[in-house]
């Protein structure tokens, strides 16, 4: 998106924390908010339609022509109109990575404005609370107080600097406000070896140099009876605490494996009991925690292809489905044994050593080196 004012720290990390207004604001306030959201909600939502129909995807901010309109049609200010529909710009640009029968008219399912120095000041408060948002131009003029948490002392004492946007939502936990903290992202690593990691559902995280990451997460897993949503927060958590475990010294560069179509056209090929169990396999959510991580500590994180790495021997190279059964490796060429996952993280380190993205680009000379 063209942004008619440039972001003063461009190209900083960036991470939100989230605080719920349940307990720190009135009711009057939050049914004002709420029926705030619901306006807002409802004039983004027109303009996705308006922009998608004109097949209106480029990156410039709207015509004065459909800001008026929204203006007219909604009551909003001039200010907020323009927030409208950068918003909905950018909910509409989000289909541009998409192709063919996946690209569809998107829709804002959630409430929750995106608000920036125009509309929200974020000031210290003379009181029992410690801090509050006082809002205008165009969204209820109101003071909004709230209070530290943990999650944004962790970021307040990291270093992190609190931006001047916020966002503004409410879900089925309330109402609740996202603030944005940023920190200039380090140098990064010069010293160090490249390292191979395997995703996978028995191992959390199966590191090339031999590091075994969440094994008893799959116990956690088929020990939570049905599905429900509860317990995929409890599994999340789990995560994110196991992720703290993967040692990162001396590591200079990460070589994942994208999944991120892995589970595409699986539908019938599993038993009802083992979809359940995979359902709770968050790969996605660990991925991205873990580039997080390295993004903070300046390590780079390439992915790579996973296909044949958990058939391929790491030691002669022979490539072979029969060399893997369930999660063991046995080499039909030369004998040598491993643990699957561990022989795919060997071939990642392959593949990153060799800046190759698959075993497929690779001539067949290097694959048996």
């Amino acid at each position: 998106m063209i942004k008619k004012h440039k972001r003063v720290r461009k190209g900083w990390m960036r991470r939100t924390s989230r605080i719920y207004l349940t307990n720190t604001v009135n009711k009057g306030k939050i049914e004002l908010l709420k029926h705030f959201l619901n306006h807002y909600q409802n004039a983004v939502n027109y303009c996705v339609q308006r922009f998608w129909s004109n097949k209106d995807f480029t990156d410039e901010l709207a015509t004065k022509e459909t800001t008026n309109n929204i203006r007219e049609r909604f009551g909003f200010t001039a200010r907020l109109s323009q927030c409208v529909a950068k918003q909905s710009k950018e909910t509409v640009n989000s289909q541009k990575k998409k192709s063919g029968k996946e690209q569809r008219m998107p829709r804002m399912k959630h409430q929750a404005a995106n608000l920036d120095s125009r509309f929200v000041t974020i000031e210290s408060f003379d009181g029992y609370f410690d801090m509050c948002l006082k809002l205008g131009s165009g969204v209820p003029n109101i003071v909004v107080p709230f209070n530290w948490t943990e999650h944004t002392n962790k970021f307040r004492n990291g270093g992190w600097e609190l931006a001047k946007s916020i966002r503004l939502g409410h879900n089925e936990n309330g109402l609740f406000i996202d603030l944005i903290f940023e920190k200039q992202r380090p140098l990064k690593r010069q010293d160090g070896k490249l390292i191979g990691i395997d995703r996978g559902f028995n191992s959390m995280l199966y590191a090339s140099d031999g590091q075994q990451i969440g094994t008893e997460l799959k116990d956690k897993i088929k020990n939570a009876g049905k599905r429900r949503k509860s317990y995929h927060h409890f599994i999340t958590t789990e995560e994110n605490r196991y992720l703290k475990q993967l040692n990162l010294n001396n590591i200079k560069t990460i070589a994942l494996e994208n999944l991120k179509k892995v589970k595409m056209n699986k539908h019938g090929k599993f038993s009802c009991n083992m979809n359940r169990l995979l359902s709770f396999w968050h790969y996605a959510k660990v991925g991205k925690h873990l580039a997080q991580i390295c993004e903070e500590q300046g390590i780079p994180l390439v992915l790579k292809n996973p296909w044949k790495t958990s058939q391929r021997c790491p030691v002669c190279g022979n490539i072979d489905r029969r060399n893997r059964r369930n999660e063991k490796f046995l080499c039909l060429g030369c004998g040598h044994t491993d643990n699957a996952d561990h022989v795919g993280a060997k071939n990642l380190e392959f593949l990153g050593l060799a800046e190759a993205y698959s075993l497929r680009s690779l001539p067949s000379k290097f694959l048996w080196e």
